[in-house]
């Protein structure tokens, strides 16, 4: 068996044998590094903020903070994580749309990464995805708000803030 591990033929890399060398572990891993040099700054950011968001115990969607209305997108961090938990069905229930995305993510994943390729497929299929999730959006928001995680509204927002600020000066002058 050559090409394998340890058979002395300096072809460690490509494990199995039988797969083109464009997906061997370190042709695959050198390009997840480069991502990771490419954007592990504004991965940290993202961090830094959602870790400020939560230790301020306010929502770390710029929507509810501007506007006190949930977005499309609502409910997938908590779907995320109770996903991570073990609690599929009820990450199903809070935004359903995570499984779609959980797919999106590892077909992009495998085309970047394993087969090394950009796939035009894949923009289609995220275009598909968040035309399909407004669409979503608009029947949860006639269903669910304002009364039904996570469709509700979040009084302490920027407009309403802004609103209460001009309405003081306005008594002030």
């Amino acid at each position: 068996v050559s090409g394998g591990f340890g058979d002395g033929s300096g072809q460690a890399e490509r494990f199995p044998a039988h797969l083109p060398s464009e997906m061997s572990i370190v042709v695959i891993w050198s390009r997840i590094r480069k991502d990771i040099q490419l954007y592990y700054r504004g991965v940290l950011l993202a961090a830094a903020y959602i870790g400020a968001m939560n230790l301020l115990r306010v929502p770390i969607c710029p929507m509810v903070l501007l506007t006190g209305l949930p977005c499309p997108g609502c409910g997938m961090t908590r779907a995320a994580i109770l996903f991570l938990e073990g609690h599929w069905l009820a990450a199903w229930q809070m935004h359903p749309f995570f499984y779609a995305l959980l797919v999106w993510a590892a077909a992009a994943a495998f085309f970047r990464y394993v087969l090394g390729r950009k796939a035009a497929q894949m923009r289609a299929a995220a275009v598909v995805l968040l035309v399909l999730a407004v669409v979503f959006y608009g029947y949860r928001m006639a269903r669910d708000f304002p009364a039904r995680e996570p469709m509700v509204y979040f009084p302490h927002n920027g407009l309403r803030l802004c609103r209460a600020v001009v309405a003081h000066f306005r008594q002030i002058w």
